[in-house]
């Protein structure tokens, strides 16, 4: 299957992991009022010519925010579980297309700023591979619900480990894999993506 890996880029990329700023005009907390963390930025406008990508909007950045406890057991929050996919609601990740041209910053740690560039390869289709890559289906080994399909197209996985130090923990376990949904219908009354864990 044809995929688009994430590659380290220097200066700039339609790919961003980290950052302490958002195109939003408020942080975005958990259902326990905690400030999310960052996890990364997709340039929509880039990553739609790049990709050949309909489902993608034209303009605008997505920005995925996690839960984050360094110091907590946290990952039973990230999982496809306890996504949410109705609008507004308060959620332990948090996909949303920004499209301001004002940006709030965080007021907690973050993770430091790296960009990645898309590099297009293949995989063998029964292939398990956790590498951070985009696609137009999701590789063999990542589950995802029926209940989700429906509404939602697969996009990308991360790799924990890909996180810059000393975050490569981000995703609870070095080695945990975090898979982003982008809404099929972005602007309805579902989330505009949906972002969960799986860990082995």
């Amino acid at each position: 299957m044809q995929v688009y890996k994430l590659v380290e880029a220097s200066g700039g990329g339609p790919f961003i992991f980290g950052g302490d700023s958002a195109y939003l005009a408020a942080w975005p907390k958990n259902p326990d009022s905690q400030e999310l963390m960052l996890l990364f930025t997709i340039n929509c406008k880039i990553a739609k010519q790049r990709l050949k990508r309909s489902d993608l909007p034209s303009d605008g950045f997505l920005h995925v925010f996690s839960t984050y406890e360094p110091e907590g057991y946290f990952v039973d929050s990230i999982t496809v579980d306890e996504v949410q996919q109705a609008k507004g609601m308060d959620s332990y990740t948090y996909v949303v297309h920004a499209n301001g041209a004002k940006s709030v910053k965080s007021s907690g740690p973050s993770i430091p700023l790296r960009f990645a560039d898309f590099e297009e390869c293949s995989i063998d289709n029964d292939e398990l591979s956790v590498a951070s890559l985009l696609a137009l289906d999701a590789p063999a080994g990542a589950l995802i619900p029926m209940e989700l399909s429906e509404n939602y197209n697969f996009l990308c996985q991360v790799y924990s480990s890909d996180f810059p130090a000393p975050y490569q923990d981000a995703l609870y376990m070095t080695d945990g894999v975090g898979y982003l949904l982008i809404n099929k219908n972005i602007g309805d009354d579902k989330s505009d993506g949906c972002f969960f864990v799986q860990v082995a």
